[in-house]
């Protein structure tokens, strides 16, 4: 997705364990037996509201010292390509209060480049362990988020509202998935699909519904129901992610989508910034003086001719 997309590379996974059944056809549950006459039911067990609890920290001074500075960040480099030169060590992530993974942006080129020549790819790779071996364990790319300019000044031009649009990537995935914002009458709306992986699946579409007030705070829904939240704190830099549906908590892609999705609502007001600059300038001509890189162009590249 950037101008060094590296060859997937496979991943540091002792056992493929067959994903649950979130996104496949639900089956009807059996009724619950009626109770005798004379004997009382048997209380219902509370279901565990929060199945998982995903924390994406931005806030960089929290690091600590060894997962800071250039020498780290050139044992990542080394370890994949997924790690950019340009890109900075800004955050971890934590899964059930466990430290997962680093978080890594191009920081310079998005906060210090001119508006035209602005771009954000960040991506987020396993904490790698200390070790004396010459290839130690973690290290290994779990997916990236990236904005799409061009794409975001058509969704803009097509719903006539600033409408930034994003890209998710996850390894073993060759599809592309957008992270769009819609129109929405009060508070924003965001939304991605869950494409078929297996036979079996559904078509769905992820549905982020903001909640009026400070901050990024989203309620997830797939169709009717709520099955995660976003809750954004943007002093601290910190989203925190509660996935109520025991099943997705138990879908790796789901749980990765999220966890980009929390990466995205750190960029999302600068995002809103420059595409609203861009857009404004276009509005009213249909023409813009963006000129697309060429990694934004690829995007757009036909797949089927590609092959040929």
């Amino acid at each position: 997705m950037t101008e060094e997309d590296p060859v997937e590379e496979i991943e540091e996974e002792k056992e493929v364990k067959p994903r649950e059944k979130a996104r496949s056809t639900p089956k009807k549950k059996k009724a619950a037996p009626k109770a005798k006459k004379g004997i009382p039911e048997a209380p219902a067990v509370p279901e565990k509201l929060v199945h998982k609890k995903i924390k994406v920290n931005f806030w960089r001074t929290r690091l600590h010292d060894e997962e800071l500075g250039v020498h780290q960040q050139l044992k990542y480099q080394a370890k994949t390509r997924w790690f950019s030169r340009n890109f900075d060590i800004e955050g971890i992530i934590e899964i059930d209060d466990k430290k997962n993974s680093i978080i890594a942006f191009n920081k310079d080129q998005w906060e210090e480049s001119p508006l035209e020549e602005k771009r954000l790819v960040c991506r987020f790779f396993t904490v790698m362990e200390e070790s004396m071996e010459a290839m130690p364990k973690g290290g290994n790319f779990k997916g990236g988020v990236e904005l799409s300019v061009a794409h975001s000044l058509i969704q803009s031009y097509e719903i006539k509202h600033t409408a930034p649009v994003f890209f998710f990537q996850i390894p073993g995935n060759i599809n592309l998935v957008k992270l769009v914002r819609g129109w929405r009458l009060i508070g924003s709306r965001w939304s991605f699909p869950l494409l078929p992986e297996q036979k079996e699946d559904e078509f769905q579409m992820v549905v982020a519904k903001g909640v009026v007030g400070p901050g990024r705070n989203y309620k997830i829904h797939i169709g009717k129901k709520l099955i995660a939240r976003i809750d954004g704190h943007p002093i601290q830099k910190e989203f925190i992610i509660e996935i109520y549906d025991e099943d997705y908590a138990k879908d790796k892609t789901f749980e990765r989508y999220m966890i980009l999705f929390g990466c995205a609502c750190n960029f999302m007001d600068g995002a809103m910034k420059l595409i609203k600059r861009l857009y404004k300038k276009m509005k009213s001509t249909g023409s813009s003086t963006y000129k697309p890189p060429k990694q934004e162009l690829d995007l757009f590249r036909n797949p089927r001719m590609m092959r040929r």
